[in-house]
């Protein structure tokens, strides 16, 4: 079975004969197109907004604000035109640069509707927005609902990938940035309708949502999310695994914010929480391994770490083991 099977059957609930290690595994595409959003090196993305690069990847420059009235925001958000962009030829580049084959292709698709709105008002604003004038938001995210759909169709036409994963981080490290009710009222509906959307091309969802956010998992699952990413030690990884087993993979695991990740992390460390994750975890069906290091360096998803040879190493031990 290889790696890219044996990820598949456990993203379908099916028979796999290892827990999956996510570099092993697992292929982001679409980043060539995805950089309109959130251009990694700096520059304005598609609606208008400066991002500058940092360690931890591309963010909005510091202070910047496209509008500050969310019942204006039609004076300022306009969906781009994708059909001026050759998404098949970025698909060619991108794959004439990596080689997918073994493994599991999911899409790339940052900026959600919550972290647009944040990323063009402040957050401070965006936050006042939901709760001052919820109704106002809604218009801008069914707005915003339609061109997520049309990115994502003309990159599944063009990719061909087996899952979308969708990037929208509603939470910080100790709860959800917005309450639940906010959330199924504010937000949910959107989501589903992407959601279903992705269903209906025939792939997997998977959502992107770091810090603690397993209040919102129940919500995830209605609305027909599979697999969630990336799952931070904040949560309760192992019972979420128990609980929600048949119902939403887990991918993650990692102390990513903790000493395993610290920068002068020896390799016995890194080594103690590939065991830890495999141990703890690794037991139960529906978990992908994501070893995510943030520290002075950056983001190791996106500056590497020489450490991760540590952890492939210390996994291929359980591998074997079945």
């Amino acid at each position: 079975m290889t790696a890219r099977e044996n990820a598949l059957e456990v993203l379908h609930w099916g028979k796999p004969e290892y827990v999956p290690l996510s570099t092993d595994a697992i292929q982001l595409v679409g980043m060539i197109p995805g950089d309109f959003d959130g251009p990694m090196k700096g520059g304005k993305d598609l609606f208008g907004v400066p991002w500058v690069e940092s360690r931890e990847g591309a963010m909005v420059a510091s202070g910047f604000t496209l509008f500050d009235d969310i019942c204006e925001w039609e004076k300022y958000i306009k969906r781009p035109d994708l059909s001026v962009y050759d998404f098949k030829r970025f698909a060619e580049m991108e794959y004439g640069m990596i080689d997918s084959s073994n493994k599991v292709r999911t899409l790339f698709c940052q900026n959600g509707l919550f972290m647009r709105l944040v990323n063009t008002m402040g957050f401070m604003e965006g936050l006042i927005a939901i709760a001052s004038e919820p109704e106002r938001c809604m218009d801008l995210f069914e707005y915003l609902t339609e061109y997520v759909i049309d990115y994502m169709g003309r990159a599944i036409d063009a990719y061909n990938p087996d899952m979308v994963t969708y990037f929208e981080d509603i939470a910080t490290s100790s709860s959800l940035f917005i309450s639940l009710d906010t959330y199924r009222k504010v937000l949910k509906p959107f989501h589903k309708r992407i959601v279903e959307y992705v269903h209906s091309r025939g792939l997997i969802f998977q959502m992107h949502t770091c810090g603690k956010c397993e209040d919102v998992l129940n919500d995830y699952v209605d609305i027909g999310v599979q697999a969630w990413h990336s799952a931070q030690i904040s949560n309760n990884i192992e019972k979420i695994l128990q609980d929600y087993k048949g119902r939403i993979v887990v991918e993650g695991g990692w102390d990513s914010q903790g000493e395993p990740s610290f920068i002068t992390a020896t390799e016995e460390t890194v080594r103690a929480e590939t065991r830890r994750c495999m141990d703890t975890y690794g037991r139960y069906p529906g978990f992908i391994l994501c070893p995510v290091m943030f520290n002075e360096r950056g983001n190791s998803v996106l500056v590497g770490d020489d450490r991760l040879a540590f952890i492939e190493d210390e996994w291929k031990k359980y591998r074997s083991n079945g």
